[in-house]
């Protein structure tokens, strides 16, 4: 079976130049698909969105204003270009300035052999002479296999039409309007997507039945929503087409998957692809009156009887809550209301996992009784601190270090994860595939088993160009004193740097 999941690039270019009039920044945003042809071979192709009210409009000589980007895109290998394009993007033209200039779009096609690339891309308002170019590299890979199904990238879609005379938007029939972005704010009521199903007449067989499975799933636990689940059958091909939509009106705040699923006439999975996407939506949110309508006499909150227990259960799912939950989870735990709380956490678990919220709270609580064990301290419960909450919202770290007997500093421990996966609800995309993260804890009082966490270069984390001075304080009284002084003095012999950005 052959899985695909690919996060989807978002670049937003967001250049800044200083006038007489203060800043005036160009913005755009990029994102990439990448397709198969049969005969022709892959593809990659880019869409990009100029934001109309951040270029320098002019007339031109037919007396209208225009906005002009110029662009370009290479992709190279090893340093060695195989495919480039420099071009012109012009927008719509208008005739009054006072109003909101027009956002305009660009899509373009590079056909391109299977491999990984570096896709490098500059921006610059043609019409500022003294901007310099934004520019950025992101790596691209392309694997189209011929003896196995496989699934093109999901392209995200403003909207689609009947193609009435080809043009560059047009691929299968219909003219394909790109949506580039993975971010759905409340007013946005539909999410459509188009895909590509290739090798399915050599698999499965000519005028054999496919399934094209499609659904949107927490992005957390890979649980189908039921409200978003179809399916089109459709007689297997060399391309086979999925062009489809979704209501996301209801679809509360989060983060999701598109997920499409390619199964034969007996339902067995032959191909995967997924998309990510974030939603904003407060309509969709949890109101008081609608967590009361929540019946929890047959599920497994019910059986929580004491209000103490439950409020130590609610406490413990603080890493792993957003900022909403948990300011609505601190009212529940003043009220003391048990029915509430069952109600509150019987919901908290079930928009996680849907299918088995119960399955999903015991392994979390597993993983909490852990943290309690390992970072309890004095009355205080180890998800309540700083090691205990980087744990269950972060996961175990891929090398943990511990340095308790230097007799020049204070304890600390250097955790390392190659990959950062966020567990909490409300963390962002971009946070989320977060790489070579580091956290950095240390004991000042040498007596509790309370390390305090002081720096880490992690996303919406603690960030103390001190920390060192923190860990060394008990040698260094003189010189971390002064405000100004952020790293040891070299005459002070330490392995703290290379620990840091070697841990073992």
């Amino acid at each position: 079976m052959s899985v695909i999941k690919r996060c989807f690039i978002v670049i937003s270019f967001v250049f800044i130049a200083s006038n007489s009039f203060g800043i005036n920044p160009i913005k755009a945003f990029l994102t990439y698909s990448t397709f198969n042809t049969p005969s022709k071979g892959p593809y990659v192709e880019t869409y990009i969105s100029v934001f109309g009210n951040t270029v320098n409009f002019v007339k031109n000589n037919s007396g209208k204003f225009q906005g002009e980007v110029d662009i370009s895109i290479v992709f190279s290998q090893n340093n060695e270009i195989k495919s480039a394009l420099k071009y012109t993007l012009s927008s719509p033209e208008v005739v009054d300035t006072t109003k909101n200039y027009p956002n305009f779009l660009d899509l373009h096609r590079y056909p391109l052999p299977n491999g990984k690339y570096d896709m490098e891309i500059s921006i610059a308002d043609k019409n500022k002479s003294s901007d310099k170019p934004f520019s950025t590299k992101v790596p691209v890979i392309i694997n189209f296999k011929d003896s196995i199904i496989s699934v093109s990238d999901i392209e995200v879609l403003e909207s689609y039409s009947k193609t009435k005379s080809p043009n560059a938007l047009t691929k299968s029939g219909y003219d394909l309007v790109p949506y580039v972005s993975s971010f759905y704010p409340e007013n946005s009521n539909q999410i459509k997507f188009y895909a590509e199903i290739y090798n399915a007449k050599k698999v499965v067989g000519e005028g054999q039945k496919l399934i094209l499975s499609y659904s949107i799933q927490s992005y957390q636990t890979r649980t189908r929503l039921n409200d978003y689940s179809l399916f089109s059958k459709q007689t297997a091909n060399d391309v086979n087409i999925l062009l489809a939509e979704f209501n996301i009106t209801p679809l509360p705040s989060g983060n999701y998957n598109i997920t499409i699923e390619v199964k034969d006439k007996d339902n067995k999975v032959l191909a995967v692809q997924i998309l990510p996407f974030q939603r904003k939506n407060k309509k969709g949110s949890l109101a008081m009156e609608d967590l009361k309508t929540i019946d929890v006499s047959n599920t497994f909150a019910s059986r929580f009887k004491s209000v103490d227990t439950l409020s130590d259960y609610i406490r413990s799912l603080r890493p792993i809550s957003g900022s909403a939950e948990i300011q609505y989870s601190e009212n529940q735990l003043k009220g003391k209301d048990l029915e509430l709380m069952q109600q509150y956490f019987y919901n908290f678990w079930r928009t996680r996992n849907a299918l088995q919220p119960e399955i999903a709270w015991e392994d979390y609580h597993t993983e909490v009784l852990k943290v309690n064990k390992e970072y309890g301290t004095f009355g205080r419960k180890g998800y309540d601190t700083d090691r205990g909450r980087v744990y269950l919202q972060y996961g175990a770290p891929d090398y943990l270090s511990k340095y308790d007997n230097e007799p020049s500093s204070y304890p600390y421990e250097i955790w390392q994860y190659n990959e950062l996966k966020d567990k909490s609800k409300e963390f962002t995309l971009a946070h989320n595939r977060q790489s070579n993260k580091k956290f950095v804890f240390y004991n000042p009082d040498l007596v509790s088993n309370n390390y305090k966490l002081i720096q880490s270069n992690a996303i919406g984390e603690i960030i103390d160009a001190r920390w060192e001075l923190l860990i060394y304080k008990r040698q260094l009284d003189m010189q971390s004193s002064n405000l100004d002084t952020e790293k040891i003095d070299p005459s002070f012999i330490t392995n703290i740097d290379d620990q840091y950005n070697n841990p073992r």
